[in-house]
């Protein structure tokens, strides 16, 4: 067998069996989706019909871009088996570099950017030496992170909040029109749906058992009407927030390069087992590198959208923000023990929690109360994922 095959994908038919209707991943995605839905409906009835309405929903939709953005990177850093703690901090001293950039040095708009995207880099580069080359677990790289980067943004602001200038706010108050949304979104239904059928066509190629309603009829239906749904509400409210293209972009890129790159099935190969993954010859660090660069640009670019959705940027924004990143991953079916997860299921888990957030604000319940539901679906999440992949419990 070939280790660089992609080790997380448990549902691959066999030339001689017979295709199933769904894949295993299409089934939990479609309960994860069956779950949003009824949250979605109870949150309606108890919130007097102001939860789905368009205002809300472009609210919403605000929310769940930075957590997605950032789950969409943790999905990266966890198929290889490895973990960030550092998120919260490492975000938030991110917007703060922005809005110091900003406010207190002047910069412009777009030096902002290169600025904080280079403090994200480099914090992501921090991590990556510590994990790849000086081999140093994870865990205790970022939990380390976790504890300095926060108390280095107390130092650099005096513990006291920082205030950007407006011009940087155009990152969130700036909205795509209608039109432009509904041509947008209808090129990247189109891509989708031509992806999907090469994958088809790739199985059917190699004399794998594939179902074309699986591997291509359902997964066009429904983002066909997730995208007619997003027009109708872009153009009943203020158009498209652009922290959702920028989420947008990041699922396009992050996700192509786990699901049809070379680079992708490394990391695949190197969650489902390291030491095949080794003698197969992939450079394990060097792909470890890269995944915690790359995270780090989220960082960067995750920071960018908190210091504007914001308008200033606390040095403590970030607080247990990493939680809800991991808990949107494990939901959307990205393993703790590696070697499997999708991007769009990291997606579809970050919109259930910051609807759960959501729904909860406007129902004005205090946050410990999201902290507990955040914490209870995370536990129930790493349970199915356990028994999911059928290792055993201790005592059994």
């Amino acid at each position: 067998m070939n280790v660089v095959q992609r080790v997380g994908n448990n549902s691959e038919q066999r030339a001689s069996g017979k295709a199933a209707l769904l894949s295993g991943a299409q089934v939990r995605s479609f309960t994860m989706i069956g779950i949003l839905l009824l949250v979605w409906i109870v949150f309606q009835f108890l919130t007097s019909g102001l939860f789905l309405s368009p205002r809300n929903l472009t609210n919403l939709s605000g929310q769940v871009a930075i957590t997605a953005i950032l789950a969409a990177g943790i999905v990266m850093v966890m198929v290889p088996a490895y973990i960030d703690l550092s998120i919260g901090a490492t975000v938030s001293f991110c917007a703060v570099i922005a809005a110091m950039s900003s406010s207190k040095f002047g910069f412009s708009v777009p030096s902002v950017i290169a600025i904080t995207m280079l403090a994200g880099l480099v914090m992501g580069l921090w991590h990556g030496v510590w994990v790849a080359i000086l081999r140093v677990p994870a865990f205790i790289v970022t939990l380390a992170s976790l504890l300095a980067v926060r108390g280095l943004a107390l130092v650099v602001t005096s513990s006291e909040t920082m205030s950007p200038q407006a011009d940087l706010l155009v990152i969130s108050d700036t909205t795509i029109p209608a039109i432009p949304t509904a041509i947008l979104l209808f090129v990247l239904w189109i891509g989708l749906v031509y992806v999907q059928l090469r994958e088809y066509r790739a199985q059917t190629g190699a004399g794998v058992q594939a179902s074309a309603l699986s591997v291509v009829g359902l997964p066009a239906i429904f983002t066909g009407v997730l995208v007619v749904a997003t027009i109708a509400i872009a153009g009943s409210y203020r158009g498209m927030p652009l922290p959702v293209v920028l989420l947008l972009c990041v699922m396009i890129v992050v996700g192509g390069l786990l699901r049809l790159s070379a680079f992708g099935r490394r990391l695949y190969a190197i969650g489902g087992n390291r030491q095949a993954a080794a003698l197969a010859g992939i450079n394990i660090m060097r792909n470890t590198l890269v995944v915690f660069i790359g995270m780090g640009l989220l960082y960067g670019l995750a920071g960018l959208v908190l210091v504007s959705r914001l308008a200033s940027a606390p040095p403590n924004a970030g607080n247990g923000m990493e939680l809800n990143v991991i808990a949107a991953a494990v939901i959307g079916g990205t393993s703790l023990l590696g070697g499997r997860g999708t991007v769009s299921g990291a997606v579809i888990g970050a919109v259930l929690m910051e609807s759960l957030n959501n729904g909860m604000s406007l129902m004005n319940l205090s946050s410990a109360y999201q902290s507990i539901a955040v914490g209870l679906v995370l536990l129930v999440a790493v349970y199915a994922d356990i028994r999911g992949r059928g290792v055993k419990l201790l005592g059994e």
